[in-house]
């Protein structure tokens, strides 16, 4: 998740993830955040953080990627109803670049942390080290999905309406 999402006031309750791995190490990813939303009280901080999101959506979610030698090549954030989604896709030279994803020379696998829960893979899942699920695939694996979401969700305010113009 990007660091202006993780350091914020923003809640994401669902994450889907598509990587595609190539057959020369290089891959790309694509991130589907559903249902951001903010923790904030009263409409003020809320649009506080709505603008601060849409600043980081388009001013420093391309640094921060470069960065890590990452190469962003679509972006948008669109409301469906009052659910408010950001997709993001990027490329990488290799695939050990992409977030949270580890390579070894058996297999590709993500640690996801007790308070995530998986809705849904193309992996295997087992049980990892300190609470944690780990979803493996084959190390030749071209096409690796996974979705997860939220155990305890605290609600938050939709931000569909402040995307939609409905809300200032």
């Amino acid at each position: 998740v990007p660091a202006f999402i993780a350091l914020g006031c923003l809640e994401i309750r669902t994450t889907e993830h598509r990587i595609r791995v190539n057959e020369d190490g290089s891959g790309d990813h694509s991130l589907r955040l559903i249902d951001l939303r903010s923790d904030a009280v009263g409409d003020s901080a809320i649009g506080a953080d709505y603008r601060g999101l849409i600043a980081g959506f388009e001013n420093e979610l391309d640094k921060e990627f470069d960065v890590k030698g990452r190469k962003i090549t679509e972006k948008k954030l669109y409301a469906r109803g009052d659910t408010l989604i950001g997709e993001l896709t990027y490329t990488v030279r290799e695939i050990s670049h992409i977030e949270g994803l580890r390579v070894t020379e058996k297999e590709l696998f993500v640690n996801i942390g007790p308070e995530r829960a998986i809705v849904r893979t193309n992996g295997k899942i087992s049980a990892g080290e300190r609470d944690q699920t780990k979803i493996t695939w084959d190390r030749d694996a071209t096409r690796l999905l996974y979705v997860i979401r939220e155990r305890h969700w605290t609600g938050g305010t939709l931000l569909g309406p402040w995307h939609r113009g409905d809300k200032r």
